[in-house]
């Protein structure tokens, strides 16, 4: 049985969260900036997993404060990133140096 939790701040962004049965599936949606980043921090916090996946394929756009959400979220469990990644997040990892901190997946298993 998958248990579902969704965290959603305007209707055209948001976080819904399914846990599977060896992780938490995050999934991403709509615009992450300072006044919404804190969602994603929410749901990785609200689960105590070994193991957290992040798809990312719904990211409309991202500033610096989801990288460093994510950033933080490494510490004291695996985190996963998965796309597949839009251009603009996938350009953000790159300019700022950050994608070998990172284990990304091509698409979500």
């Amino acid at each position: 049985m998958r248990e579902r939790t969704q965290y959603f701040a305007t209707p055209v962004t948001g976080v819904a969260c399914d846990k599977r049965r060896d992780d938490v599936l995050i999934h991403l949606r709509g615009e992450f900036d300072a006044d919404t980043a804190h969602l994603v921090s929410d749901a990785i916090r609200a689960w105590r997993v070994d193991r957290t996946v992040i798809d990312l394929s719904g990211v409309s756009f991202a500033d610096s404060s989801l990288l460093h959400t994510l950033l933080d979220a490494r510490t004291g469990h695996h985190l996963v990133l998965a796309g597949p990644l839009p251009h603009q997040l996938d350009r953000l990892f790159t300019i700022t140096g950050t994608r070998p901190l990172f284990t990304f997946t091509p698409a979500v298993r």
